[in-house]
This record gives structure tokens, sequence and C-alpha cells, in this order.
């Protein structure tokens, strides 16, 4: 084995080569985000992420033959990352989780480009055929999740935090109608307000 010579950083081990495809996935799903957030789910071509990415065409297509495969594949890494808040018990008070819910998750370019996937996924029947079972096995892990961070009278805790969700996601459509953007943060609030006495911490005996 080569020892280093004193004073000089060892040389950075070579990069195999899923490292390098786990690279490219990244780079072109991030670049897929990018576009959906800034131009639209009609407007996001395969053209356009290539451009954003900077991969060739034929390294895109080999990882992703078509927009469909971009976008489920883009669905997927979102949803993995807006399930990490649900995995741990968070102690904050609901009304704190739901303002930081809309600043953190759903008011951010990943959250916006969720939206533009849902919506487009109601009328495209290929690409909501994709994502449904994932998105239908994400609400229930979320649901399973809440239900040991809050209770509700009713006991549809998991149900209620739904509704904040089609909320804030609602939102994000809605700003269309909004001149000032301070007043989306002020309606989360109000809202947040609203159904806060709703969400009550469950006791650790509580949780399934």
């Amino acid at each position: 084995m080569t020892t280093p010579t004193p004073g000089t950083a060892a040389a950075p081990a070579p990069e195999s080569a899923t490292d390098r495809v786990a690279a490219a996935r990244a780079r072109i799903l991030s670049a897929v985000v990018a576009c959906l957030d800034e131009l639209g789910y009609a407007d996001t071509s395969i053209a356009k992420v290539q451009a954003r990415a900077g991969v060739s065409r034929g390294a895109l297509t080999h990882h992703f033959p078509s927009k469909e495969d971009l976008m489920a594949a883009a669905a997927e890494r979102l949803l993995d990352a807006a399930l990490e808040p649900a995995r741990r018990r968070d102690p904050r008070p609901a009304r704190e989780q739901i303002i930081d819910a809309w600043r953190r998750i759903v008011n951010t370019p990943e959250g916006r480009a969720f939206v533009e996937i849902l919506v487009a996924a109601r009328t495209d029947a290929a690409l909501g055929a994709r994502i449904l079972p994932r998105l239908a096995a994400w609400e229930a892990r979320v649901g399973a999740a809440v239900a040991q961070i809050f209770r509700t009278p009713e006991g549809d805790a998991a149900r209620v935090w739904a509704i904040c969700r089609t909320f804030l996601r609602g939102l994000v459509i809605h700003e269309r109608f909004v001149a000032d953007p301070a007043e989306l943060n002020a309606m989360v609030a109000r809202f947040a307000d609203i159904v806060a006495p709703h969400l009550q911490p469950a006791a650790p005996e509580e949780a399934p």
C-alpha cells in the first residue's frame, strides 16, 4: 500500500460506476424539479431538462426514456423527501407544524413541482396510473405517522392532517389570485389557528 507523502492529502477514491449513475440521475431529477417550478408541466420537456442538467440527450434518455418516466421518478423522489418529517415524532404544537409544512415543504421549488405533477396526473391517465399506487402507499405511511403524533376527539387525526396538506397545496395554485405573496402566509397562519385546536398531542400510550 502506498503511504501518502507527509503534508499532502491522499488522493480521493475513484468514483464507482454506481456512484456516477446515482449522481447523473440526481442531477437530472433536480433539473426536472427546477423546470417544473419555473416553467410548469406543459413547458417542461426532455430537451429543457437536458439543457438544465447539462447532460447529453443519450445520457438522459438512458435513465429516463420519456417525459412520463421523468415525472414518475421525480414524484418518487419528492415523496421520499416529504416523508422524512413524518418519520420523526415532532413535539411542536400543531399550529407550528402546519406553518412549517407550508414554508419548508409545500411553498418550495420541490413542493410546487410536486403540485405540477399532481395536477398533470389528474388528466394524464398514463402518468396517473404510474404514480397512483405510490401516492396511496405514501398516504398510508403518513397517516400512520400522524396518528402517533396527534389525536382528535373523533379519532381521525390522519384525515385532519390530510385536509391540511390539501389546503396548503391548493394555495400553490391560489397564488395566481393573490397580488401580495405575504397574503398567502397570512392565510396559512389563519388556517393553522382554525385547525390546530382539533389536533392535540397524542400521549405515548395512545399511539398505535
